[in-house]
């Protein structure tokens, strides 16, 4: 599939702002040892995609030193291989522009450059597992200029996305911004593909024209001008635009079936290698229904939990319904049920921390507990 060009949107708003502020939401951890954005790189590098550019975000360390030079991915190479696109004008930084399409325009001599017939466009805030030659595939078949991918609701899913209407041979008709996709609904997981020079000519003629948003004020105001197709994803996909979402859609890598639908396909997830001891189970440790990474020593109870790399949990501790991320240590006789902690903690012995499966407590970095 070198016929296409991948092009990953780091610059996603963080809607994470209770756990980490500054963080991107690209590189937030998920499922014990991956990364948000790693999902959108692999499902380019699986799809036999060589050339992938990443827009990046105004806070962009974390993901740098994530990727570094993307050999994980396969894209440390002297020819074609991955692409920074940073913010690199002042006046990005003093004063922001609203909405994606100053970001894509600014970028256009990568697209341009690439010299590919087909640009493959997603963001970083949902994790799946997609199968990018099905969807090229679909696209062809249907003489399409557009192709959305969209996963059609099994239940309410808050927060803001877009609502896809389509025909019975997949022709969307209308599509909108909603606050909640009801069930049934089918939301567009923002990943589409599209002919490389009709991207080019519409982000050309937009940015001179007041648009700022290139779903809400090109897409969707001309859905009946483009041939614009949605490919119904049938597999697991979850969007994280809240700390809600990515708790739920984090203890659904507790179900097994989930866990072997993301993970243990013959599309790989790849993420940043770190060599680190298998975990140890002390005499007194109890684990039951979780992910525990490397590096982790636990001597006490853990249940329905997932433990990024090097977490310690001390002696007589118990987690429950929690996710601890890298480097915590949790002192000794400690109480956590349905608690986040960032990396980098240290939770006091005998601390005793609660939230609820609707709000679960953040601990964030520098926060004494």
């Amino acid at each position: 599939m070198t016929d296409i060009l991948g092009l990953i949107n780091l610059q996603c708003p963080n809607r994470m702002q209770e756990l980490n502020a500054k963080r991107p939401l690209a590189s937030e951890p998920f499922g014990a040892k991956f990364r948000l954005m790693d999902f959108a790189l692999s499902n380019m590098v699986n799809a036999g995609i060589d050339t992938v550019g990443l827009i990046l975000p105004f806070h962009s360390r974390s993901v740098l030193d994530h990727v570094r030079s993307a050999k994980e991915w396969d894209l440390a190479r002297k020819q074609h291989g991955l692409y920074y696109l940073p913010m690199d004008e002042e006046d990005e930084l003093l004063n922001p522009q609203e909405g994606d399409i100053y970001s894509y325009y600014k970028n256009l001599r990568y697209v341009e450059a690439g010299q590919c017939r087909y640009l493959l466009l997603t963001g970083c805030d949902v994790v799946a597992n997609i199968d990018y030659e099905k969807v090229l595939h679909f696209h062809r078949r249907h003489n399409a200029n557009i192709t959305l991918v969209y996963k059609k609701q099994e239940a309410d899913c808050p927060g803001e996305g877009y609502i896809l209407k389509t025909k019975p041979n997949g022709n969307v008709t209308a599509m909108k911004k909603e606050d909640c996709a009801k069930k049934g609904d089918n939301l567009f997981l923002g990943s589409l593909l599209i002919d490389s020079k009709l991207f080019l000519s519409i982000i050309r003629r937009t940015s001179i024209g007041g648009k700022w948003q290139f779903l809400n004020d090109v897409l969707a105001d001309n859905v009946e001008n483009l041939r614009i197709f949605g490919f119904p994803f049938e597999g697991y996909a979850t969007r994280i635009n809240s700390v809600n979402s990515y708790y739920q859609s984090s203890m659904d890598m507790l179900k097994l079936e989930n866990w072997r639908e993301i993970f243990h396909q013959d599309h790989r997830i790849y993420t940043k290698i770190k060599d680190e001891a298998p975990a140890k189970y002390m005499e007194e440790a109890k684990v039951t229904n979780s992910l525990v990474a490397n590096g982790c020593i636990i001597e006490g109870t853990v249940e329905n939990s997932i433990l990024f790399r090097k977490v310690r949990v001390g002696r007589n501790a118990v987690i429950r319904n929690s996710i601890i991320m890298q480097n915590t240590n949790i002192g000794e006789d400690a109480k956590l049920d349905y608690v986040i902690c960032d990396k980098d903690r240290d939770i006091q012995p005998e601390a005793v921390l609660e939230g609820t499966e609707k709000e679960p407590l953040c601990v964030i970095k520098h926060e004494v507990r």
